[in-house]
């Protein structure tokens, strides 16, 4: 038994391999149950991807993963081709595999921030982000362990008394600098926002997971509170998929993040 925390930069290391390659080992502490976590894989590849570009000016703005098969907790290679580099933006695929099987299809884009004559304006923090919300007792998978917090609802799991809401104020268990990998992860480290809405458990497995990252990296100026505040709603239920949206504010309110994903309710 060890004390040590668990280490999100030591679990989401690649080896390189050469011709842009790479390699690791799925851990199981990134278990949901049936299997890994699809944030967690989403952010192995995005890794590999950032590895690849090898240009801190230019960063992750937006992956889409498509989840091909649930992968063992063995060893994968991931595979990042370049399709086009510009002189601002790069576009970049990824393919994880499993031995001969395709475990994950990515796309993704890096790019500089760009100037712009448009005035920006910017989602507020949700208004829910001070709710206390219910005790959900001891009922974590495996996957908890890897982050700070616990999540917010405004009914108990699996009650059909909520709303199809879940959010938590989150970080990496060790602490670190945040940046685009970790909000990759954190888009799909909670549990299903329809789950208090839901009257029976139901496996909800990933089909395509979109992050877009809004904001660069490092945060300046960084906020007091390292935590961030994530919040997942799920709006349309039919024909067997759920939807679920999240959104990722800095503890002082700037918008870090935005995804979307479709799942399977079976």
């Amino acid at each position: 038994m060890t004390d040590e925390l668990p280490d999100f930069d030591a679990d989401t290391a690649v080896t390189a391999l050469g011709d842009d390659r790479y390699r690791t080992t799925l851990l199981d502490r990134w278990n949901i149950v049936a299997g890994p976590n699809g944030g967690y894989l989403a952010a192995l590849i995005a890794r590999s991807m950032t590895d690849t570009i090898a240009d801190p000016a230019r960063g992750l703005r937006s992956i889409t993963v498509h989840y091909l098969a649930r992968p063992e907790f063995d060893e994968v290679d991931i595979t990042v081709d370049v399709v086009r580099s510009g002189r601002s933006l790069s576009t970049v695929h990824a393919t994880m595999l499993q031995g001969d099987r395709p475990i994950c299809s990515a796309i993704a884009a890096f790019s500089v921030p760009w100037d712009s004559a448009v005035a920006g304006w910017s989602l507020p923090l949700s208004t829910h982000a001070g709710d206390e919300g219910v005790d959900h007792g001891s009922m974590r998978p495996p996957v908890a362990q890897n982050w700070t917090g616990h999540p917010i609802t405004d009914a108990p799991f699996f009650s059909g008394e909520g709303s199809s809401r879940v959010a938590q104020w989150i970080r990496a268990t060790k602490p670190r600098a945040l940046d685009a990998i970790e909000l990759v992860a954190i888009a799909d480290a909670l549990p299903p926002a329809g789950f208090p809405r839901m009257t029976e458990r139901a496996a909800m497995p990933t089909v395509d997971l979109t992050v877009h990252i809004r904001a660069s990296l490092p945060l300046d100026p960084a906020p007091s509170d390292e935590r961030v505040y994530a919040e997942c709603n799920t709006l349309h239920v039919a024909d067997g998929f759920a939807d679920e949206d999240c959104h990722i504010w800095s503890s002082d309110g700037r918008l870090l993040a935005q995804s979307r994903q479709l799942a399977i309710t079976r």
